[in-house]
């Protein structure tokens, strides 16, 4: 049997469960984690409307948050407070945040969130 390298920018849901089914499958079986179970906050008005969002996953004893998008509106702190109590709910040890936006290290650091750089990497 041959295997090939696939790359899909939009991949369906099932797809992109395979590997999450994989990886929770290992954890269970070789460190008896519980799964990964993905989470998202939002922010709503009155009528539903989302304005802005939180998503991430808790595992490993850490509350990995992946995005957060809502800019200037005074609400990115009370979700990030949202995640981490949520993450405390989970029995989470520790948070970290992942941005690609230089914009945003202002914002982490008045929450507390301090910057870790890998200088070693490649």
């Amino acid at each position: 049997m041959t295997y090939k390298i696939q790359f899909e920018s939009q991949a369906k849901q099932e797809d992109s469960q395979v590997s999450i089914h994989g990886f929770n499958t290992d954890a269970q079986l070789k460190k008896n984690l519980p799964p990964m179970v993905f989470f998202s906050i939002f922010i709503c008005d009155d009528q539903g409307k989302i304005w802005g969002g939180c998503t991430g996953v808790p595992y490993y004893g850490c509350l990995y948050i992946d995005l957060l998008c809502l800019r200037h509106q005074g609400r990115g702190t009370q979700l990030m407070h949202s995640a981490e109590q949520w993450g405390k709910e989970k029995n989470v040890l520790f948070a970290t945040v992942n941005t690609i936006d230089w914009e945003g290290l202002g914002f982490y650091q008045k929450l507390g969130i301090t910057l870790n750089t890998n200088e070693q990497a490649t």
